[in-house]
């Protein structure tokens, strides 16, 4: 048996996979969905003293030949009113006890506002409080990323907020910075008791070559939106290492798809994950693969719970000066698994040392001598396992 539950800032969770404030909690109907088909929690759509309305549409895609690399958003937060949403919340946890109601909470920078908004939500008794300070597309001025990209607000919020708060309090980070220690460091500072981490990637989604109009595209109008999806996940990854030292618990967001995306996140620190975009697009049924496969990786690996293996990988990221210059590696073609596509010849020829030849049956064969091991070659090959990097000899 594998023990796949978490506790998190003093809360159990049924295993660590959560669905982040986005559409896919757009109310509680749609949490309780979720909870039905195995989430362990949900972070409600974001909730303002005022709801906010939104233009139409408002996604947008980035796409690498067929598959969907990236999304782009322009989402508010929430349409519904406060006191329906203090409602659903209190109904949702008479109804499901052993699930984690966490709702998002969003003011300006005044301490009378937050603290209002935060009073409200204790009534409706949830688990926890995520403060967001990291939408990068807000229409309105002083919320969001203007909070969370200045480490003095985001002090002074987290402070307001944990003086009225009667649970724990997450603040939800931006990557849109350009050091997010010292604003993880601020919140905790505050009096944060974990944080989330990452919001969306401030981005441009594209242009329509046809019509010469943006792509997320407003009546002829557009605006930055922000970006989720599998090409934020190196980002994501690296911000979790990075705020792993501040030792405040982490709830890891960007670019999950799947159990070996969630495996990374944990591996790098992060305790709970978040998934919005993955769900908007596959559904919530993809709870149990998630489940799955990594109860499988844990068996697989010798472990019994997913704690075994929580920060395991972070000793192995050290700064670029420690790494070990004397290190060689050299490419190692396997011949039986190659299709003759010829890409890392190209590659090597035209971005590395020239060190692969293609003669004209079409075989490519590494020369030791001039192969630096980059290993270009190995990142460019469609097969996977037919490219590898041996000691040199």
């Amino acid at each position: 048996m594998i023990d796949l539950s978490i506790d998190f800032c003093g809360l159990h969770f049924e295993n660590p996979f959560l669905l982040s404030s986005a559409p896919p909690t757009r109310n509680g109907e749609m949490i309780r969905r979720a909870f039905d088909l195995g989430w362990a929690g949900a972070i409600t759509k974001t909730l303002g003293l005022s709801p906010m309305n939104n233009v139409r549409p408002r996604f947008a895609s980035l796409r690498v030949g067929n598959d969907l690399a990236g999304f782009g958003n322009i989402e508010q937060i929430t349409d519904k009113e406060l006191c329906s949403w203090l409602t659903e919340i209190r109904e949702i946890k008479r109804d499901y006890p052993n699930k984690i109601v966490v709702t998002s909470a969003m003011a300006p920078a005044d301490p009378e506002k937050w603290q209002t908004l935060i009073q409200r939500i204790n009534s409706a008794g949830p688990d926890m409080i995520e403060l967001n300070l990291s939408c990068p597309h807000i229409a309105e001025k002083g919320l969001g990323s203007d909070i969370g990209q200045d480490p003095e607000q985001t002090e002074k919020v987290v402070r307001w907020v944990k003086e009225v708060a009667e649970v724990p309090v997450m603040a939800k980070l931006t990557p849109n910075v350009t050091d997010i220690v010292t604003i993880g460091e601020a919140a905790k500072s505050g009096g944060a008791d974990a944080l989330s981490v990452i919001n969306t990637i401030r981005a441009f989604m594209g242009i329509d070559l046809e019509t010469m109009e943006p792509k997320l595209n407003v009546n002829g109008l557009s605006t930055f939106s922000g970006l989720s999806g599998p090409c934020v996940k190196p980002i994501a990854l690296r911000c979790v290492v990075q705020l792993a030292k501040i030792e405040l618990p982490i709830s890891g967001i960007g670019g999950i798809t799947d159990w070996r995306d969630a495996t990374e996140f944990l591996l790098c620190g992060a305790a709970t994950l978040q998934m919005a975009t993955a769900v908007m697009r596959y559904g919530y049924e993809i709870i149990g693969d998630l489940k799955d496969g990594l109860s499988n990786y844990l068996y697989e690996k010798g472990f019994t719970s997913v704690n075994d293996i929580i920060g395991k990988m972070l000793p192995k990221v050290v700064p670029s000066g420690d790494l070990d210059l004397s290190y060689r590696v050299v490419s190692e073609i396997d011949q039986t698994r190659c299709i003759r596509c010829g890409l890392c010849y190209v590659a090597c020829r035209d971005g590395g040392y020239s060190a692969i030849t293609f003669d004209e049956d079409r075989v490519p064969e590494v020369d030791e001598e001039k192969c630096d091991g980059c290993s270009l070659c190995m990142q460019v090959c469609p097969v996977p396992d037919c490219v590898r990097m041996g000691t040199r000899k």
